[in-house]
């Protein structure tokens, strides 16, 4: 390999590793969005306040509907919920 293929290289894989942790924030960021509006404001419009499009969002919604961080729910005028553990939902049933 030469020199210029190891350069072109590494800036693609720095380039992916960079867009991988944007990806990380913006679904942590996206999260407490969805935590703070508790209900009140649409997933698409969450996704537009931390400056993501519609794909995007979707996207991250599902990566956390996968993680088993949130679940479909209709909580308000959104359709997400931060997914309960078996334990809080007891304590919460009781």
């Amino acid at each position: 390999m030469t020199s210029k293929q190891l350069i072109h290289r590494f800036i693609k894989i720095t380039y992916t590793f960079q867009k991988k942790i944007k990806r990380m924030r913006d679904k942590d960021k996206f999260l407490e969005v969805l935590i703070k509006s508790n209900g009140h404001h649409n997933a698409i419009d969450l996704g537009a306040q931390i400056g993501l499009d519609e794909n995007e969002t979707m996207e991250i919604i599902t990566q956390l509907l996968a993680e088993f961080k949130i679940e479909y729910a209709t909580n308000g005028v959104c359709d997400y919920s931060l997914m309960r553990s078996k334990k809080q939902a007891r304590k919460f049933n009781s």
